[in-house]
């Protein structure tokens, strides 16, 4: 799975190398295809955006020359640097109650960090731990203790999540509306049968839970 969307800029072997160029922190390109995943149930402890800098790798030497011939990577993604504090492990690799991970994206309508709990999926590349990009899902905690997810996807409320039915929950607490949803009518946003709207509150009345809908 690519984390990163990467654009590339190639230069011919004449001017693959040149002074004039910016300098650029020289990267080895992880190759790693079956990364080790961590999936939990998270809470923000905090996230933070990171400037990237201009990277390149080494792809060859000029015949001529003898100069290092290199390609410059454009990221077009923001890059975050997170820390979450673990309150419930999904699968059975995690041995620790805080991770740090970072992730990467590009203008996505909703952002992971939109909500104080979530349902992540961190990936272990090369000795680095990155968000599986878009993969995570806002999970609510019921009265009974477990955790659900909302039946419907947060940018498309005509589109369920899981063609499985759904299971009758009752939240301990109301949802904390994000603030990318904040401007639009609740109505739209959580429609019945599977939310209910209290005196300006959102309850979620139909839910999964997470070990449902994830395949180990």
């Amino acid at each position: 799975m690519k984390i990163v969307f990467i654009f590339f800029l190639s230069y011919s072997l004449q001017i693959a190398y040149s002074q004039k160029i910016e300098p650029c922190d020289e990267v080895i390109p992880c190759s790693e295809k079956n990364p080790e995943i961590f999936i939990f149930i998270g809470k923000k402890i905090d996230v933070s955006p990171v400037k990237q800098p201009i990277s390149c790798y080494t792809i060859g030497t000029d015949p001529k020359t003898k100069a290092k011939i290199k390609l410059f990577n454009i990221r077009m993604d923001s890059k975050s640097k997170s820390k979450y504090r673990i309150l419930k492990k999904i699968s059975k690799n995690i041995n620790f109650e805080i991770i740090d991970f970072v992730s990467y994206d590009h203008a996505s309508m909703v952002k992971y960090d939109e909500f104080e709990n979530v349902l992540l999926f961190v990936g272990k590349y090369c000795n680095e731990l990155i968000l599986q990009k878009h993969l995570y899902q806002p999970i609510y905690k019921m009265k009974n203790g477990k955790w659900a997810i909302p039946v419907l996807e947060e940018f498309d409320t005509t589109k369920r999540k899981s063609n499985k039915e759904p299971h009758k929950v009752d939240m301990a607490e109301p949802i904390t509306v994000p603030r990318w949803q904040s401007h639009q009518k609740l109505e739209k946003v959580y429609p019945e049968p599977y939310f209910e709207i209290k005196e300006g509150k959102v309850y979620m009345k139909y839910g999964y839970y997470p070990e449902e809908l994830i395949t180990m």
